[in-house]
């Protein structure tokens, strides 16, 4: 989910503080995306993130005003960028793309979170600091998210999201593609920007050499 923080809302602690004992389950369980309003202050985003901390609302990463990247940046956040960039690569088989996806970032996060499937509509998964292993069918409205790779042993139909924590090198590996939205280190794309040859196919997602694009390869 989004959180939009319009110019005149001002200070953004307070709002929070209402949503919160309004709703205490809700806000501790959903994963938000900050998006400040144009012109809103390195500072005041910055106190912004600290009372989310404190109120144990779980910060995905900043998106919206370009300007903002850099403080995303500088606060060691993930920018979900609003720009939509999808380019198709040749296909490559199945040992050359795990072997090399797996043997990147192994060696820096946790042993992987396996989770049995089938994820249901609602329902939202992260793997913290790990790659994470679904063993079953993801449905529509279900998210599942990962620091790390991110591999479905099913038809994937929900949301998908690998590198969540900015690693460019993150790949998503999926037995049979029909997602609702793709993204990777915080690059990302909706369903009607995936082409549709690879609907329903063994599919790696990853990013180009200079992360700008997400790129689709057919495994063998």
């Amino acid at each position: 989910m989004t959180l939009e923080w319009p110019a005149e809302c001002g200070e953004l602690t307070h709002w929070l503080k209402s949503q919160c004992a309004r709703a205490p389950a809700l806000m501790q369980e959903i994963g938000l995306v900050l998006k400040p309003s144009k012109g809103v202050a390195a500072d005041a985003i910055a106190e912004a993130i600290q009372s989310m901390e404190s109120l144990q609302i779980d910060l995905i990463g900043l998106t919206g005003d370009p300007a903002h990247r850099s403080i995303a940046n500088q606060l060691g956040l993930p920018w979900l960028s609003a720009q939509n960039i999808t380019q198709v690569a040749e296909p490559t088989s199945r040992s050359e793309t795990s072997v090399s996806s797996e043997a990147a970032s192994r060696s820096s996060l946790d042993p992987a979170m396996i989770v049995q499937g089938p994820i249901r509509s609602g329902v939202q998964i992260y793997a913290r600091d790990r790659d994470l292993i679904v063993l079953g069918q993801v449905s529509e409205g279900a998210e599942i998210m990962a620091d790390g790779h991110v591999h479905v042993y099913g038809r994937l139909r929900g949301r998908v999201a690998a590198g969540v924590s900015g690693r460019t090198d993150a790949n998503i590996f999926c037995q049979q593609f029909d997602p609702e939205l793709v993204s990777i280190a915080g690059l990302y794309v909706g369903s009607e920007q995936i082409p549709s040859e690879h609907r329903s196919a063994q599919i790696r997602v990853g990013l180009d050499s200079a992360g700008n694009a997400l790129i689709y390869s057919v495994l063998s």
